[in-house]
């Protein structure tokens, strides 16, 4: 028994997405946080197996019982789709809202009853072709019209007009859908280990393509691409190669491109989706990083992190694409595009972020420190000694870290100085930390003294004895230790819970 409260939930979600997408065009925010909702109620849906009900000019109908009579929305809906001959609608598992806006594309007739965009959503319509003109099907036609060879006529029937009830078509019971197809051909380039199956999985694959494109499912393009990143450094012959790069090159169009940035920042998706999203957007790092920078800067905070992900997936491609972008003119992209460079991990981009210390912006300046700790490595504590004196101290702060991630102990002797003529707290608690981070010899007597209470004219305040007794806990001494235990029972809180959390 269908339970037709979980399709209910669906429908209303439906009808508001489809007002919105009559007002706005499909990438407008609204419009998008509406699929949204729609994509959190399809699979239960996808729970209840295939599911058909009818279209009646006022609404939609299941056994005779009228689903949502009150909602307007989906009345319109429907009493559209009714006009234009549609009498029924089937949703099988796997439909998408891709899919979804494909149906309302057949309810304002930019898009045919049989239109493949429509995926697993099949529409039923009780209009035949007329005999003067090509039939829709045969205007659009289906996977099964491609693949299957039509049976010739018998003689009592050659000559006449074709019979639109009697199909011409063969069944194929050996002919898979495209992308059942497409991802066993992936799998395949992943295990197979002779030079012929892998040969012969690429041309099939290439051959699938033009079906791939015509579903406009996003999640299988993304899951083709990603596969394809993984399966190219294990193959040798050069033939296959050349076909495998003729597939990616075709899923690379930069409108796909564009979605599959913006489907990776969008809130509500699969967690395997979203993997094979970053995998692809990292794979075509030549071609998305333009369109990732500016999806991350358009990104509220808590969004972003996808697109850091593909860019530690894309790793050195990412470099040289991202180098154009420090020339750009906002301060906001050169600092973003910085970031992103970091997160590369690739050793030689270290001195293209160290050019960027004599930026005109703080901002671009802090981030390209940052970026060089998130390289890591001693070659980077030379350029952040000189941003030291920098007149911003969140740039100053930064090249603390940078000096303490870069583990060379030969830089205590620079930042013991610093402390005598800093004056921000912030950064004399980095300094400090990064001090305990390189572990010199004179760095616990460093530490001790400035995380001692200090006299009466000159009291040091729990946030920066914190910041040392922090650097304490990088100490791997006993003498380190029995600071930390005598600290752990200090009368400041905050300097106590330092004192526990490095003891552990």
């Amino acid at each position: 028994m269908v339970d037709l409260s979980t399709l209910e939930r669906c429908l209303a979600t439906v009808g508001t997405g489809f007002r919105l997408v009559r007002l706005y065009p499909p990438t407008h925010p609204a419009v998008q946080e509406a699929m949204r909702h729609v994509e959190t109620h399809l699979p239960g849906v996808a729970a209840l197996g295939t599911i058909e009900w009818k279209v009646g000019a006022t609404g939609m109908h299941w056994h005779g019982q009228h689903l949502l009579p009150r909602n307007t929305q989906l009345s319109e809906f429907a009493s559209l789709l009714f006009a234009r001959g549609v009498r029924g609608i089937q949703l099988q598992p796997g439909v998408t809202t891709e899919h979804l806006l494909a149906l309302f594309g057949v309810a304002t007739g930019t898009t045919p009853p049989d239109d493949a965009a429509l995926g697993h959503v099949t529409v039923l319509t009780n209009r035949r072709p007329n005999a003067g003109r090509p039939s829709t099907a045969q205007l659009y036609p289906t996977l099964s019209d491609r693949l299957a060879p039509t049976t010739e006529a018998p003689k009592w029937q050659r000559g006449r007009a074709p019979d639109a009830r009697r199909s011409t078509m063969v069944f194929r019971a050996d002919a898979l859908p495209p992308d059942v197809e497409c991802r066993r051909l992936v799998a395949s380039l992943l295990t197979a280990d002779s030079p012929e199956g892998l040969r012969g999985a690429a041309e099939r694959l290439q051959g699938l393509i033009p079906e791939v494109l015509a579903l406009r499912d996003i999640a299988l393009v993304a899951e083709i691409l990603t596969g394809l990143d993984r399966a190219l450094p294990r193959i040798e012959d050069a033939e296959t190669v050349e076909r495998l790069g003729a597939v990616g090159q075709a899923l690379a169009e930069p409108a796909l491109i564009e979605r599959l940035v913006s489907r990776l920042g969008e809130a509500r998706i699969p967690p395997t989706e979203r993997g094979f999203l970053v995998g692809a957007v990292g794979a075509l790092a030549d071609l998305s990083m333009g369109p990732t920078l500016r999806a991350y800067l358009a990104a509220p905070a808590e969004l972003r992190e996808p697109y850091r992900a593909a860019i530690r997936v894309a790793a050195d491609r990412a470099v040289e694409p991202l180098e154009s972008a420090l020339a750009d003119p906002d301060e906001k992209v050169v600092a973003a595009a910085a970031h992103f460079i970091g997160l590369t991990g690739s050793p030689e981009a270290i001195p293209l972020l160290a050019s960027l210390l004599r930026h005109g912006a703080d901002t671009v300046r802090e981030a390209a420190l940052y970026a060089m700790a998130e390289i890591g490595g001693k070659e980077i504590a030379r350029p952040a000694v000189a941003a030291l004196r920098d007149p911003s101290a969140p740039v100053r702060a930064a090249a603390t870290r940078v000096i303490g991630v870069g583990g060379d102990p030969t830089a205590t002797q620079v930042l013991v100085r610093r402390l005598e003529h800093e004056e921000d707290e912030g950064v004399l608690a980095g300094i400090l930390t990064a001090v305990g981070r390189l572990g010199a010899p004179e760095a616990l007597n460093v530490l001790a003294k400035y995380a001692e209470p200090g006299g009466f004219l000159k009291r040091r305040t729990p946030h920066l004895r914190a910041a040392a007794i922090e650097g304490v806990g990088h100490i791997q001494t006993t003498e380190a230790r029995a600071l930390l235990e005598l600290y752990s029972h200090d009368k400041e809180p905050t300097v106590r819970r330092a004192a526990e959390a490095a003891l552990q």
